[in-house]
């Protein structure tokens, strides 16, 4: 006889959420970044598919002040209307009504049998949650449950700012947080990632959390040929994320959707203009390199990763 699911009860009184709306009042306006009311009918979004294991994702925010020249997450904008892919970092929607829509999601998801990630699309912990704390209060909502399969990627040093928050979270649940870190070149790092935090930093960050009891891991993304993927350079990085405390690390090669395309290779023309045509031929008929291009970066970061003392990552993620 199989056993019953785990039925979650709810320790407070969830309402319905009010009717979505994709953008109200500006908020703030500063350094070209504009930051746009939001309300939204649900907060967790089911992902399935082959990049990633089934679980619930967890996203804040909508479009993401970092800027990343690769980030995959921008054809997201497409849905508001917005196709041009620098509105995805000059029009940050802020979910407004989130903490509450949380509770309300609880009631009816699989929580028990599938995981929540934080972060699957844009940064939990970009600049926006300075002042808006959306992800701090979602996270405060988690405390009074037990055994969630719970994990955070974040590029940025400001998860160093719950650090107690988050280990009160890993004596509840099997938390992991993970540093999406590319490089730790600040140079490569600043021309790709302009407004994310530097790679120093987010190692000093992941040090602290790994001291307080959080599990941490190294996620090496994305893998881009001639630009990060060189053996030594992945050495380093593997090096220095096993000092800082993390257990294990995996990657994962570039792919590019239409809108992240034309943002990449228009950072190429400008910052690595020889390496323009090798990728418009990698990129001419899919959105992804070639089967044993991938699995050559794979190969070299799991030599780093072994010779730096780091076991290879157990979760995946769009």
């Amino acid at each position: 006889m199989s056993p019953q699911p785990r039925q979650l009860v709810l320790p407070f009184a969830a309402r319905a959420p009010a009717p979505g709306r994709p953008g109200g009042v500006a908020l703030e306006r500063r350094g070209g970044v504009e930051l746009v009311e939001m309300t939204c009918r649900s907060i967790l979004n089911w992902v399935q598919g082959s990049r990633a294991s089934d679980f619930y994702s967890i996203n804040p925010y909508r479009g993401c002040e970092h800027a990343c020249a690769y980030c995959y997450a921008r054809y997201t904008h497409e849905f508001l209307d917005q196709p041009g892919s620098a509105d995805f970092e000059r029009r940050v929607y802020v979910k407004v009504n989130v903490p509450e829509v949380l509770v309300h999601d609880l009631r009816h998801a699989k929580v028990y049998e599938h995981g929540i990630s934080f972060g699957s699309a844009t940064d939990p912990y970009q600049p926006a949650e300075h002042r808006f704390r959306l992800t701090r209060r979602l996270l405060e909502g988690l405390l009074p449950f037990r055994g969630f399969s719970l994990s955070i990627v974040t590029k940025s040093a400001l998860v160093e700012r719950d650090v107690e928050l988050l280990a009160e979270l890993a004596s509840r649940h099997e938390l992991a947080v993970l540093f999406s870190c590319m490089t730790t070149d600040p140079v490569l790092q600043r021309a790709l990632e302009p407004r994310a935090s530097a790679p120093e930093r987010r190692l000093q960050a992941m040090a602290r959390l790994s001291a307080a009891g959080v599990h941490t891991e190294l996620l090496v993304a994305p893998l881009m040929p001639g630009l990060n993927d060189g053996e030594e350079a992945l050495g380093r990085l593997c090096r220095r994320a096993r000092e800082a405390g993390a257990v294990s690390v995996f990657g994962q090669a570039l792919f590019l959707f239409e809108a992240s395309r034309r943002r990449f290779f228009s950072w190429l023309e400008q910052h690595r203009p020889e390496l323009t045509e090798p990728y418009r031929r990698a990129f001419a008929r899919s959105r992804e390199l070639d089967r044993e291009v991938r699995d050559e970066l794979s190969d070299r970061l799991t030599r780093a990763a072994a010779a730096a003392g780091l076991g290879a990552g157990r979760r995946t993620v769009r």
